[in-house]
């Protein structure tokens, strides 16, 4: 359990798939309010980071060259519990194009026994995220889909300057 900021995850995450976009001359556009964007949230950092760059990966791998990546961002209050707020983050990544294969969204939300390399990650990137109370949905519609993420964490309730 350690302080961040959607910010920082999401700078570490975006990094690790910038050089492949910037390749493909994808245009990666975050639609975040400022004030989600600098929350002081209390979780898994380290974990949540690696779960949105494997889906940041994917996404970029889906775009077709000169395509839009889009991620967005919302907090939702839940509950108070003890003397902390919980909050549900829900980032959605929107691509451009046909999507994953739907073999990969098979194995994604089916086990590792009969996944691929990827699939792998894949099911370890959603396992992640249910051990942080969360999930991934995928939405598929036409010439975009989207991962749609949500995970509880604990908030201060307060911005960083």
């Amino acid at each position: 359990m350690a302080e961040f900021t959607l910010q920082q995850i999401l700078g570490a995450s975006m990094s690790q798939v910038m050089t492949k976009s910037n390749e493909m001359g994808i245009q990666m556009v975050k639609n975040i309010a400022e004030d989600t964007s600098f929350e002081k949230l209390y979780g898994d950092s380290v974990r949540l980071q690696q779960v949105l760059a494997e889906f940041l990966s994917l996404s970029v791998s889906c775009t077709p060259p000169g395509g839009i990546l889009i991620i967005a961002a919302s907090l939702t209050e839940t509950r108070l519990e003890r003397l902390a707020q919980l909050v549900n983050l829900e980032l959605r990544i929107t691509h451009t194009g046909d999507g994953v294969p739907e073999e990969l969204l098979r194995q994604m939300f089916g086990s590792i026994s009969d996944a691929t390399e990827e699939g792998i990650s894949l099911v370890i990137s959603r396992n992640l995220l249910k051990i942080m109370d969360g999930d991934v949905q995928y939405l598929r519609e036409t010439a975009r889909s989207s991962f749609i993420i949500n995970v509880e964490l604990a908030s201060a309730g307060t911005k960083e300057t």
